[in-house]
């Protein structure tokens, strides 16, 4: 995304969303909290989107406060450098604001917002490959799968997690790192992707298959991950 995509976007949005965005980009981020549940909102939150979609100011920088650890975090795991993953953030926390006003309380805040950003940095990350450019290193998917619960061993996998993912289909790819690197339930990851849980659970299971068979081939040859 170029500085006048960029611009053009936040004019779209009114004043407020390019400086309160430009704020948010720079503050340190910190760990991300716990994936909430899908409850319904808060009589209180419902109210704050409500002003948020119609430009409040104080509204707008307190949905900021709640997303923007997440979202950078789901940017960072999908797009290498880091001028392309805040861009992608960027992107979604635009989306974010954006959609405000659509927002119904059926779930959490915090919830509901993942999966506007998770659509719209997936839509990014596919347009990148498509044209060629880098998408997520190793050291970023490595960081992300040993944070998960119950990894397995990666220091001794031949070769880096991120050269066995590029090597599966592109659905089976996303959905591995939303379940075990971003640890999202099966049934959020079903409506971030906008599929069945039948479906995310399919490309789990042949996703994980592939890595499976991948990894008993090259210890096969004896393959030994690179100093």
């Amino acid at each position: 995304m170029d500085a006048e995509h960029a611009r053009a976007l936040s004019r779209s949005l009114g004043p407020l969303p390019e400086p309160l965005l430009a704020s948010a980009m720079t503050r340190p981020v910190p760990a991300p909290p716990p994936a909430p549940s899908a409850a319904v909102s808060s009589p209180s939150d419902l109210e704050r989107m409500r002003h948020a979609g119609a430009g409040d100011p104080e509204a707008q920088a307190w949905l900021m406060t709640h997303v923007i650890s997440r979202v950078r975090r789901i940017a960072r795991t999908f797009l290498r450098s880091a001028a392309d993953a805040d861009d992608a953030a960027q992107l979604a926390l635009l989306a974010i604001l954006e959609s405000a006003s659509s927002y119904r309380g059926d779930a959490a805040v915090e919830a509901w917002a993942r999966r506007v950003a998770v659509r719209t940095i997936l839509r990014y990350a596919r347009q990148q490959r498509r044209e060629g450019a880098p998408v997520a290193p190793e050291s970023a998917i490595d960081e992300e799968i040993a944070q998960a619960p119950y990894q397995p061993p990666f220091e001794a996998l031949p070769r880096e997690a991120r050269a066995y993912l590029d090597e599966l289909p592109e659905a089976q790819r996303h959905v591995i790192l939303l379940h075990h690197a971003l640890d999202y339930s099966i049934e959020e990851i079903a409506g971030m992707t906008e599929v069945s849980a039948d479906t995310v659970k399919s490309r789990l299971r042949l996703g994980i298959g592939a890595l499976r068979k991948q990894v008993r081939q090259d210890l096969a040859v004896g393959r030994k991950r690179a100093s």
